[in-house]
């Protein structure tokens, strides 16, 4: 699943609106390009590190400046020191990785609610994309560009994602739930399978891995070629031939 894709599903559990949600995800693409690992591209050749480099450094402690050197890093480029504090403080109490997506996210959450509540309420109630947008800009991002420009262009990237996102349904069955039903012929076959299963937000390559899985370990009999197999799903047989991409 995408970075993009486990932000979005992320914000809507929280109580974000699809329009609240976008407009948060437009900003976090301005700021790190949904890249959780990001270092400010202005400071990796003046410290010498890359995003891998930066974050390794700094989880294993031989860099100890990551507080003070000024330089964005993360989802939302947390940039000045309390901030930055805070954030290596969760990190270290969650005993995640500061790189972690998962724990950044959950430390944005965190830091609107403790610190810019009127902007969480208003990404849990507006139904507008640029509101969403102009809001977490303006009162949670605080960049050096305010512009109408810069905040037309962020809005922008918010309304991608609602054009991506908000028509789907956060996801409400597992890997092997879906490989069961494409063994039962429900999401078509070759292409047709591979886009109906991306654009319902599944991640192709797992739902793949699984359904080769189940026909390898579970109900597979293969001929000396190692192509032929016959597999009981719900008490129905489906034959055919075995390949990487079923």
């Amino acid at each position: 699943m995408s970075n993009a894709q486990k932000i979005w599903d992320k914000l809507i559990s929280s109580g974000m609106t699809k329009a609240g949600a976008a407009g948060l995800m437009g900003n976090l693409e301005a700021e790190s390009t949904l890249n959780p690992k990001n270092l400010q591209n202005s400071y990796e050749k003046s410290l010498g590190y890359t995003d891998e480099s930066y974050t390794k450094a700094v989880d294993n402690g031989t860099y100890a400046n990551f507080v003070k050197d000024c330089a964005g890093y993360g989802l939302a480029q947390w940039t000045y020191w309390a901030r930055k504090q805070e954030l290596l403080s969760y990190a270290k109490a969650c005993k995640k990785s500061i790189g972690d997506l998962d724990m950044q996210l959950d430390f944005l959450l965190k830091e609107m609610s403790e610190h810019c509540s009127n902007v969480l309420k208003t990404l849990k109630t507006t139904e507008s994309v640029a509101t969403a947008s102009d809001c977490v800009m303006c009162y949670y991002e605080i960049p050096a560009d305010t512009s109408e420009k810069a905040m037309a262009y962020r809005a922008s990237l918010g309304q991608k994602y609602y054009n991506m996102f908000a028509d789907r349904t956060t996801l409400s069955k597992s890997i092997p739930e879906i490989a069961q039903e494409v063994l039962a012929g429900l999401w078509g076959d070759g292409s047709e399978r591979k886009e109906k299963l991306i654009c319902a937000g599944y991640d192709y390559n797992a739902v793949q891995a699984e359904v080769n899985k189940i026909l390898n370990q579970e109900s597979c009999t293969a001929t000396e070629s190692g192509k032929y197999f016959s597999v009981s799903v719900d008490g129905k047989t489906y034959s055919g031939t075995l390949t990487e991409n079923l």
